[in-house]
C-alpha cells in the first residue's frame, strides 16, 4: 500500500488552518453569546425560549418577548402537539418530535411558525427545576383550588397563596387535571413560569453573587454565556411579572396517524399577528401597551352567522385579552362592527381594533348604556355582517 507523505510546509499550512478554524469558532460562539448581554444593554427585544423538559421531551415551552428598556414583557405558550408541515421530515407531525438533548432544531420550527427570530433558550428539566426553585428559596404560587390528585405522583396542595419547594413545584408543573380545557391548562403553565420570573427578579441580586450564580448556572442548560445571563438577572428585578402579558396558540385538533394534533387557526396566521403585535405594542411608548392592564371584552355577534362570537373571543383570548362574555347582540342586521370605548383609552381601543382590522370605534363612559351591549366591560365589541370570522373585510 502506498504511503501518504506530507511535506513540512503542507503540514504547517494545515496547523495554521486548522488554528484559523477554531478561533473563528471560538470567536463566533463568544459573539453569539455576547450577543445577549448587548441586547440588554441596547434598545431592543429580547426573544428567549424557556423550557420545561420532563423525560427528555418539552413539557412545557413558552417564548419570552422582554423588553429591558421598559420591563414590559410577553409570554406565549407553545403546546408539544402543535401540527404541522414539517419540512425536515417531510410529513405532518406534532412539533415536538424534533426536540433533542439540543433543541436547536425544535426552537428554528418554534421560530417558523411564529415569523420571530429566536435566538436564545433556557432549558430547566425536572431536576433543574427543583434545584432552581430551592435556590430560589421557593415560589409564591396562588393556586385557586386546592389539589389532590391521586397520580402517580399525587400531587397534594392547598388552595389560596402557597409556597412551593422544589419538589412541590416540579409536581405542579407534571400535574394534568383531566377535567381542565386547554386554556386553563395553558393558563397554569404560564402562572408557574410567571412565578419563577418573579423570584428569579426578586432574587436576581443574591443569584449573581459570586458564590451562587455556579450553582444557579449549573441548573439549567442555556445557550446564554454566563456573561449575557449574569446582565439579564438585574433588568428581570425591573420587570413587573404580574403584568406580564399572557397568550397562546391556539387552533383545532385533528387525529393524524393516531396522534391527537393542535392545529393553530388559520394555518398560523393568528399566532404570527400575535407575536407581530406583541412585539410592536412591547415597545410602544403609549400608556396602552397589553403589559399595562388586561383588557375585559364582551364580544356580541349581531348576525345571523352562528358561532362568530365565539370565534371572535378565541382569537381575542389568545391575545391575552379576558373576554367576560360572548353571546348574541340584540338584533342580526348590524352591518358594520362596533368597538365600543368603555375604558376612556382611544389608543386601547385603537389596539384592540387592530386585532381585527376594525376602525369603527365608540366612546362612551361607563355609565353610559350603549345599544345591544350587556356586560360591564371595559370594552363591547357588536360584530357586523362586515366582519369573516378572522378580519373586518372592506
Amino acid at each position: 500500500m502506498k504511503r501518504i507523505s506530507i511535506d513540512k510546509s503542507s503540514a504547517n499550512l494545515i496547523a495554521i488552518l486548522v488554528v484559523v478554524a477554531i478561533s473563528v469558532g471560538g470567536l463566533g460562539f463568544a459573539l453569539r453569546s455576547e450577543v445577549a448581554g448587548q441586547t440588554v444593554k441596547t434598545d431592543s427585544i429580547l426573544n428567549l425560549a424557556v423550557i420545561i423538559e420532563r423525560d427528555g421531551k418539552p413539557a412545557s415551552t413558552e417564548l419570552f418577548l422582554f423588553y429591558p428598556a421598559n420591563g414590559r414583557g410577553a409570554l406565549l405558550d407553545v403546546p408539544g402537539e402543535t401540527g404541522l408541515i414539517i419540512k425536515s421530515l417531510n410529513r405532518v407531525d406534532r412539533i415536538d418530535v424534533l426536540y433533542g438533548r439540543n433543541p436547536r432544531a425544535y426552537i428554528a420550527e418554534v421560530a417558523r411558525l411564529l415569523d420571530t427570530d429566536i435566538p436564545y433558550w433556557i432549558i430547566l428539566d425536572e431536576s433543574g427545576l427543583a434545584a432552581t426553585t430551592d435556590l430560589l428559596e421557593g415560589i409564591e404560587l396562588f393556586v385557586p383550588t386546592a389539589v389532590d390528585s391521586p397520580g402517580p405522583p399525587r400531587v397534594l396542595l392547598p388552595s389560596g397563596a402557597v409556597i412551593l419547594d422544589g419538589d412541590k413545584t416540579v409536581q405542579l408543573a407534571s400535574y394534568r387535571d383531566p377535567e381542565e380545557t386547554d386554556a386553563d391548562a395553558a393558563g397554569r403553565r404560564q402562572k408557574l413560569f410567571q412565578s419563577i420570573i418573579r423570584r428569579i427578579g426578586e432574587k436576581s441580586a443574591w443569584l449573581g453573587r459570586s458564590e451562587v450564580f455556579p450553582a444557579f448556572k449549573r441548573s439549567l442548560r442555556t445557550n446564554l454565556g454566563s456573561e449575557s445571563l449574569k446582565r439579564l438577572l438585574p433588568e428581570l428585578a425591573k420587570l413587573d411579572a404580574d403584568r406580564l402579558v399572557l397568550q397562546r396558540v391556539t387552533g383545532a385538533y385533528k387525529n393524524v396517524d393516531g396522534k391527537r394534533l393542535l392545529f393553530p387557526h388559520y394555518d398560523g396566521e393568528l399566532v404570527r399577528d400575535i407575536v407581530k403585535q406583541t412585539l410592536n405594542a412591547l415597545s410602544s411608548s403609549g400608556s396602552s401597551s397589553p403589559a399595562d392592564k388586561i383588557f375585559t371584552i364582551e364580544i356580541l355577534n349581531g348576525t345571523p352567522t352562528k358561532g362568530l362570537a365565539k370565534r371572535a373571543a378565541e382569537i381575542f383570548q389568545s391575545f391575552g385579552y379576558d373576554v367576560v362574555s360572548a353571546g348574541n347582540a340584540d338584533r342580526e342586521d348590524y352591518a358594520a362592527t362596533i368597538v365600543v370605548d368603555r375604558f376612556s383609552n382611544a389608543e386601547a381601543a385603537k389596539n384592540i381594533g387592530n386585532v381585527i382590522r376594525c376602525s369603527n370605534l365608540v366612546s362612551r363612559p361607563a355609565g353610559d348604556p350603549v345599544e345591544g351591549t350587556k356586560a360591564d366591560a371595559d370594552f363591547s365589541i357588536i360584530l357586523g355582517k362586515d366582519f369573516n370570522g378572522r378580519y373586518i373585510s372592506h
